[in-house]
């Protein structure tokens, strides 16, 4: 007697059967055929890590611990803590404007450049000369008495050195300050510190300098206060890795401007070159506009410098509200 012929299927639930692909038998009826289908789509889909899905029975969802923190950025990426937003392009554009308006009247009323400290770092090398060459006496005359002392240090501090020493020295805190500024510290805030200083230097030219002067009453607190203001519009600007530089630095972006790039990049270099040069030409204009006299123009010329920050420091308060309203028109901080 013949022992009956197990049908496919049943060779195929068989536990004991390997896992690979069982060979259907030719004669295997189309009932049948459709069963076996049916079993191996159910235990490939009951296999973990199966990429196999029922079109009859939908995914399983997956639970949620909890919330997602942003609507835009799922939570497996979290924003990042670096990124910065890009800032409007015309701020940029009135803080180049402000750099040529700054540093026209600090160096028509002083003769130092509060925001191109390459050039006072130029005239404190050109001034070593000089004050190596009165060393030796120096040391051979020591002052002996008190007020041989404080003749000696209004010497020095009516020089142009120690001018330039101040707008350094004032450059060097400001960047040191905004460079560990808090995060509670956004552009709109920094701007609106660096317009504060700016006022407080108008204030203390317009209110101590008496009519007539040639010079600054407080020259070196006055510098000071205008280089830091600088160094933290440069610290600030550096962050947004504009086409601009840092504002403040523009012989890199000479060179940049006539290198192989980008002609977008190019055409803002550019413009921010034009922009300067326009705040220079703002300075100069305040300074001589409405007097014909020479003489006339020179003893108002320290009173004009003081309004001429005042309008610098208006021009840094507009971009503090620029840079505010785009904060908050796209939900960032700025």
């Amino acid at each position: 007697m013949s022992v009956p012929r197990l049908p496919a299927i049943g060779r195929c639930s068989n536990p004991c059967r390997s896992p690979w692909r069982t060979r259907i038998q030719p004669s295997l009826s189309s009932p049948a055929l459709a069963a076996l289908l049916r079993t191996r789509t159910r235990t490939l889909t009951s296999l973990p890590g199966s990429s196999t899905s029922s079109p009859s029975s939908p995914p399983p969802k997956l639970p949620m611990t909890k919330p997602l923190s942003s609507p835009i950025l799922p939570q497996s990426m979290p924003p990042d803590p670096d990124f910065e937003p890009s800032p409007p392009n015309s701020a940029l554009l009135l803080f180049c404007l402000s750099t040529g308006l700054v540093d026209s009247l600090t160096f028509a009323v002083s003769g130092v450049w509060c925001a191109f400290v390459t050039g006072t770092t130029v005239q404190l090398g050109m001034d070593l000369p000089a004050l190596l060459a009165h060393l030796p006496a120096l040391f051979a005359h020591l002052p002996t008495s008190t007020t041989e002392l404080s003749i000696a240090t209004s010497q020095f501090l009516s020089s142009g050195s120690s001018e330039r020493l101040s707008a350094l020295g004032g450059f060097l805190l400001g960047g040191l300050s905004a460079a560990r500024f808090p995060e509670a510290i956004s552009p709109a805030r920094s701007t609106a510190f660096q317009s504060a200083l700016l006022v407080m230097a108008s204030v203390l030219v317009l209110t101590t300098t008496p009519a007539g002067a040639e010079y600054l009453s407080y020259s070196h607190l006055t510098l000071a206060l205008i280089s830091s203001s600088m160094a933290i519009q440069a610290v600030l600007v550096q962050r947004f890795a504009t086409p601009y530089a840092t504002s403040v630095a523009w012989t890199s972006v000479w060179l940049s401007a006539v290198a192989p790039g980008s002609p977008t990049k190019r055409w803002k270099r550019f413009v921010g070159l034009g922009a300067v040069m326009s705040g220079a030409a703002l300075g100069a204009s305040l300074l001589v506009f409405g007097v014909d006299d020479e003489e006339k123009a020179r003893e108002e010329m320290v009173h004009r410098v003081g309004w001429g920050l005042a309008v610098a420091a208006l021009v840094k308060a507009i971009v503090a509200g620029m840079f505010w309203r785009r904060g908050r028109r796209r939900g960032i901080q700025l």
